[in-house]
């Protein structure tokens, strides 16, 4: 349409599909990209080597299977739909004694920070890692199309919504957001397309991309997106 910019084609992908790919524990491969963050899916059989990681926070999200999680500042099991956050600095090793697909969130390049800006996030408090369960939190929302924070990490948020009719037409200028439907289907529209993602597809809106959800009979989808400074602080 003459005077209007193109918006680029979204790409939906499915989780399982891509995970079918995978023959190798812990190789991963990269299935979305959020600014300079990138969520991986890989195997989780046996168990990798402590280690840490001085720049970068970790979201392990447990899709299918079970991970152990081990670190200094605790352990933890995740199942299916459970994520935790293991902030830089902290070691840790994952395993499994099972073939488990588990979704990683990670930073591919340094955030611009400035001197003394380089915070740790945890879920909750600190010196501790906790879980948590996305299908609680869930049963938590009480209304549609109003995120609640799940977890921090760097500076990116990750967020849970409980969609159901249509959102409103909107767009982020300044960021793109990541789409994991978690439970139901969601009809996202553009000017230019339509496309359907289910539970376990994930997409990416670019920034500035005109968009709504139309989750029909309702849906619970997680977001990924950089956090937008807030006057005054959080």
């Amino acid at each position: 349409m003459k005077g209007r910019r193109l918006t680029m084609p979204l790409k939906v992908v499915n989780v399982a599909k891509e995970a079918a790919r995978l023959t190798e524990p812990f190789s991963l491969i990269e299935l979305a990209y959020v600014d300079y963050f990138a969520v991986d899916v890989f195997v989780c059989y046996g168990a990798v080597v402590w280690h840490k990681h001085i720049d970068q926070d970790e979201l392990f999200f447990v899709q299918s299977g079970v991970m152990s999680l081990e670190t200094e500042w605790g352990n933890l099991k995740l199942g299916p739909g459970e994520l935790a956050v293991v902030p830089k600095g902290v070691e840790h090793r994952s395993s499994s004694s099972l073939w488990s697909i588990v979704l990683l969130f990670q930073a591919k390049a340094l955030a611009d920070r400035g001197n003394g800006d380089r915070r740790i996030f945890a879920l909750k408090g600190e010196r501790q890692i906790e879980k948590v369960s996305v299908s609680a939190e869930a049963a938590r929302l009480l209304d549609y199309f109003e995120p609640s924070d799940l977890a921090y990490l760097d500076d990116f948020v990750v967020r849970l919504s409980l969609c159901h009719g249509e959102s409103h037409w909107h767009k982020h200028d300044g960021r793109d957001e990541f789409l994991f439907v978690q439970e139901g289907v969601v009809e996202l529209g553009t000017e230019d397309e339509t496309v359907s993602v289910r539970a376990g597809e994930m997409t990416v809106v670019p920034r500035g991309t005109i968009h709504r959800l139309a989750p029909g009979d309702g849906a619970v989808v997680m977001l990924l997106e950089r956090q937008v400074p807030i006057s005054g602080g959080r």
